[in-house]
């Protein structure tokens, strides 16, 4: 095996990625890691009694580092809290002088948004997808404009939006999390920022069928088709079973759908309601030019053009 240096690559970028793989490979070779975790409930007790306060101290002693050699980073993944220095031989009883007393106060603080390697994690942990297609998926609620890709945010604000060249742009100085820059100037991970489309959309169908917005339902048609390669179910059985599911929900979230204009109101016209409750009257239409004149629809998708009169479709105008 022969490591190939630095200077054999014209852009920082590629070495980069060759010194992880090189790394990765390499550590699926060595050892394991394997440490002790010293803390209340094993052997060593280490409880300290502060005027009727009680603190637990927890550290990790690394018995053998084992990939970490290669991957050191590794560490902060596994959450070891090591010490650099010796824990000195105490008995239960010992009385110890308290030199310092200090308060801290803070504050708890909102998580990142999701980055893309934890949706890709948790799409398969729930099934949904597989390797070849879950970045199609990712991609296609991007393209849809129900997600943005940012870089890091900080106190709950999203990063700077990621075109798809890859760099940060627009909110500069604005939301940006320490250290959100890597060498090039990119953004230091990504994340899956939802848009107020996509929470809109998710809100709907939340409304009308919330089964259509949990993971189950995906994973089992996905179930499905490996089960027809494995030759355990017949290709038309599954079809037809799912075509009769997805029908049935069609048809009641198209009798309902009249229900949903207030989650696609413009910004101009939330708080106003035109029947109580933010839903359409019946025999009301929009006319596309900012009001409502008398029609025969039933309902229609605001923000779609579309809407659904007694005889079927019809063309409606947008909100």
């Amino acid at each position: 095996m022969r490591a190939a240096p630095k200077d054999e690559f014209s852009k920082g970028k590629e070495w980069r990625l060759y010194d992880y793989v090189t790394r990765h490979f390499i550590a699926s070779l060595m050892d394991d890691a394997e440490y002790d975790e010293i803390l209340a409930s094993k052997r060593i007790r280490y409880v300290f009694d502060v005027c009727g306060e009680r603190f637990v101290f927890i550290y990790h002693e690394v018995a053998e580092r084992g990939f970490l050699y290669a991957m050191p980073w590794k560490a902060k993944d596994l959450k070891l809290e090591e010490i650099d220095w010796a824990m000195p031989d105490m008995a239960e009883g010992d009385q110890l002088p308290v030199d310092e007393i200090s308060v801290v106060r803070d504050t708890t603080k909102p998580p990142d948004y999701l980055r893309e390697s934890e949706l890709v994690a948790l799409m398969d942990k729930n099934g949904i997808g597989t390797d070849a297609s879950i970045p199609q998926h990712m991609q296609n609620v991007v393209d849809r404009h129900y997600v943005m890709i940012c870089g890091p945010g900080e106190d709950g604000q999203r990063g700077e939006v990621i075109s798809k060249g890859g760099k940060g742009k627009g909110r500069k100085g604005k939301g940006k999390g320490k250290g959100a820059k890597g060498e090039d100037g990119r953004p230091a991970s990504r994340h899956m920022v939802p848009t107020p489309m996509g929470l809109s959309m998710l809100a709907a169908f939340e409304e009308l069928d919330a089964q259509l917005c949990r993971p189950p339902i995906r994973a089992f048609m996905e179930k499905q088709v490996a089960q027809i390669a494995e030759g355990l179910l017949d290709k038309p059985d599954v079809v037809a079973q799912n075509l009769d599911l997805f029908y049935s929900k069609f048809v009641r979230f198209r009798e309902n759908i009249s229900s949903l204009d207030r989650f696609f109101m413009r910004k101009d016209q939330i708080g106003q309601s035109w029947s109580g409750g933010g839903q359409k009257r019946q025999g009301e239409s929009w006319d596309g030019e900012r009001k409502w004149q008398k029609g025969d629809s039933k309902g229609g998708v605001a923000g779609g053009g579309k809407k659904y009169g007694n005889s079927g479709k019809g063309k409606g105008g947008k909100k």
